[in-house]
């Protein structure tokens, strides 16, 4: 079955349609909500809350306005955006570290601390530019995805994703720990 005919059931109550249509974008609307809040539980309650808005206003719902991807992440960004200003999260590291043990010791250690770095250079920027950091480095939306979930511009996408860049940049060259990355080919080295 196709994203259009989940979609079509969906729409006129189907609830196996439903979960089905929703199914590929949960893993990445965990991590999303999990970023912006920092913790498990906030991150499961933003996605639920997403979840119910998505049921209960699918029937609005509009595929030449935007992708159905596009207006969900919409939703779960608003809630999460909600949330983040209602209360303030402790960030348990454990959580959101990056579970591959590939290689000796000292580099497991050093990936570790350089992951941990960047997660708290990234905490500090506001809210709308973690946003975009998040949505373009760790779900790798494109430019004009991330401009019709915040329902801006491309070039204010560009701009804000440019002074985060700048931001980041500039916490992480004083890191002691070298060179770090938000993804591969996106290094500063403080040498």
């Amino acid at each position: 079955m196709t994203e259009h005919e989940e979609l079509i059931k969906a729409q006129s109550g189907d609830h196996n349609a439903f979960n089905l249509l929703l199914k590929p974008f949960i893993p990445s609307a965990y991590q999303v909500a999990f970023m912006l809040l920092r913790e498990r539980a906030g991150a499961d309650d933003a996605v639920q809350e997403a979840l119910i808005r998505t049921y209960k206003s699918i029937h609005r719902f509009n595929p030449e306005i935007a992708s159905f991807k596009t207006w969900f992440h919409q939703i779960l960004l608003h809630v999460t955006w909600k949330m983040a200003k209602r209360k303030r999260f402790f960030s348990p590291w454990k959580d959101i570290l990056d579970k591959s043990k590939d290689g000796q010791p000292e580099h497991i250690y050093l990936q570790e601390e350089n992951q941990k770095e960047l997660y708290q250079c990234i905490q500090k920027l506001s809210m709308k530019h973690q946003t975009v950091i998040i949505l373009y480095y760790m779900q790798d939306l494109s430019i004009s995805e991330i401009a019709s979930i915040l329902t801006v511009s491309e070039g204010t996408v560009k701009s804000r994703l440019h002074h985060a860049r700048g931001d980041l940049k500039n916490q992480l060259m004083s890191s002691p720990y070298g060179d770090i990355s938000l993804k591969e080919g996106w290094t500063w080295n403080k040498n």
